[in-house]
């Protein structure tokens, strides 16, 4: 298992300038909203931050409400740019070929947004021809429909863009439940759909990993490459204060009870401080707590060899039960149900 502290859950400005820009097209006031949803306007002039993941997924809920948009993760997707992905998105433009750019996309993911993981895995032949399924796996039970289904459209979309190759997919497959109208997903889509499936995933022929990119460039690929990696390895090092926060209430979770006082003091900063700089990201110190306490309760039930007590201890609960009810509380499910869908460990940057 990995470090904890590698699995705290953050977006990149940057990311969230594509939803701000996508209601602002719509006619809405996406200062306002930012305003209402706790965060500043002046926080979108600073693409490099990053602000808690609970923060993103709180903001696209609100934009469903606002809008009124039951298929706004489509639509978002639809509407990706490369910007939105931040350097990201220019080095998979630079890349040789679909398989390199897809690589480089699990690798880096992180630097747009830890809110799942990356898989690419054979399927089985379609049609006497060999597939590959690109697969999404949600780290937060927010608003999970809206982001797969975002996720899933931004690939196709930006796939489509960096190729010049408009072949649909073969099939979609979607862990939640089919909604009552699936017209959008299938002029998004254009292919066979499955809803309440074990994954989420775009199942493509593997003949389109050789696929050369029209905007490849070697000398630009290394550059964004060395680039990224420095931004992947401060990213994972915690350079930020929500990151350091986090890292410290990871560690020290299982030994004693903690507090805003005693964090503040782990920082080095004071607890007006500490207050300021958490509100500048979205988050309380409760919210904190209850985000890191979350997170590493997700990241520990990966492991298999961890009792549920084990990982009540871990992640500052005196029994399993304080746990399981909590767990209730993020996810809507048990420890160990969340345990039996969990897919196999394997990830397409090894």
């Amino acid at each position: 298992m990995s470090e904890p502290a590698a699995f705290a859950s953050t977006v990149s400005v940057a990311y969230v300038q594509g939803l701000v820009d996508y209601l602002s097209r719509e006619g809405h006031d996406s200062s306002a909203f930012l305003r209402e949803a706790g965060l500043s306007v002046e926080l979108l002039a600073q693409r490099e931050q990053r602000i808690a993941a609970s923060r993103y997924l709180d903001l696209l809920g609100r934009a469903v409400q606002l809008t009124g948009d039951a298929h706004l993760g489509l639509h978002l997707g639809e509407a990706i740019r490369p910007g939105y992905y931040g350097v990201l998105g220019y080095l998979v433009m630079s890349c040789a070929t679909v398989a390199d750019a897809l690589h480089r996309q699990a690798r880096y993911a992180e630097l747009v947004g830890n809110l799942g993981r990356i898989l690419l895995q054979d399927e089985p032949a379609h049609d006497g021809e060999a597939q590959v399924a690109l697969t999404w796996v949600p780290h937060l039970p927010q608003q999970r429909a809206q982001v797969c289904e975002e996720t899933l459209a931004s690939w196709l979309t930006f796939g489509y863009w960096i190729s010049g190759v408009q072949e649909a997919p073969t099939a979609v497959r979607f862990q939640h439940a089919a909604p009552d109208d699936t017209g959008e997903h299938e002029r998004i889509f254009r292919c066979p759909l499955s809803f309440a499936q074990a994954d989420n995933a775009l199942v493509f022929p593997k003949r389109i990993l050789a696929t050369p990119l029209g905007q490849a460039d070697s000398q630009v690929r290394r550059m964004l490459d060395a680039y990224a990696e420095r931004l992947l390895q401060g990213l994972r090092q915690g350079d930020n204060v929500l990151d350091q926060a986090r890292q410290r209430l990871a560690q020290q979770l299982p030994q004693d009870s903690v507090s805003l006082e005693w964090l503040a003091a782990e920082l080095h900063l004071s607890v007006r401080t500490l207050q300021r700089r958490l509100a500048e990201v979205g988050l309380s110190f409760s919210q904190l707590l209850d985000e890191t306490r979350q997170q590493l309760a997700l990241h520990y039930l990966r492991d298999p060899a961890l009792e549920l007590a084990e990982i009540a201890f871990l992640v500052g609960f005196s029994e399993s039960g304080s746990l399981t009810r909590a767990f209730r509380r993020w996810t809507g499910q048990t420890p160990a149900e969340y345990r039996r869908q969990l897919p196999p460990i394997c990830n397409l940057e090894e």
